[in-house]
């Protein structure tokens, strides 16, 4: 979750880590287990948000994101990180924000447009955020600030961090790919070589 910053990955992992062994060794709790019952959390938190109860909602999404979030230590402590879980792990994620997201929009907080553009944003920067390492994590953390600012402004925020991170993921990629080829010795017409083209050219 937290590759683009691992600081606050160890961090997490500190404050989450007694959960996670009482889970684990006490209950048998997998990271796999751990992270459907995030899903749960989120989706009972998304028919809060939709029938207007809006604590509860964002109560039950901070304990679906605590969750999370334990799956993930109990994978790292234990030795059990693999990639098919980080799939499971993603592929909920986005399913958890996609409720939660849908339901501000049943409750007629937020436009729908504004919804399915956000969450247009958080599925294009997924693509690429193995391979950039850039995840920006505005998501559904910025929804607990929907006590100071509009939620209309929140799901714009959004979009444009979303947006903004999957067109920086891409020139990052772009990047170190360019690095590659020019230690091999080969050149391609990419952005950044056409960058490095201008910087390199006398005025």
């Amino acid at each position: 979750m937290f590759d683009f910053a691992p600081g606050i990955g160890r961090l997490s992992d500190r404050v989450l880590g007694p959960l996670a062994r009482v889970l684990h060794l006490r209950l048998g709790a997998t990271p796999q287990h751990v992270s459907w019952a995030a899903f749960v959390a989120s989706a009972a938190a998304a028919v809060a948000i939709a029938l207007g109860r809006l604590p509860a909602g964002l109560a039950l999404m901070a304990l679906g994101q605590v969750l999370d979030g334990v799956d993930g230590a109990i994978a790292r402590d234990f030795g059990l990180v693999s990639a098919a879980g980080k799939r499971l792990d993603d592929l909920l994620d986005r399913a958890s924000e996609a409720l939660i997201f849908l339901a501000f929009a049943l409750a007629g907080i937020v436009s729908l447009r504004l919804v399915v553009c956000a969450l247009i944003a958080i599925a294009l920067l997924t693509t690429i955020s193995d391979r950039s390492k850039l995840d920006p994590g505005v998501k559904r953390f910025a929804l607990y600030f929907g006590l100071w600012l509009p939620y209309p402004t929140l799901f714009a925020v959004i979009f444009g961090v979303n947006l903004a991170g999957y067109v920086i993921g891409l020139l990052i990629i772009d990047c170190r790919f360019q690095l590659v080829m020019d230690a091999l010795g080969g050149d391609l017409d990419t952005v950044a070589s056409r960058a490095a083209a201008r910087a390199t050219t006398p005025p």
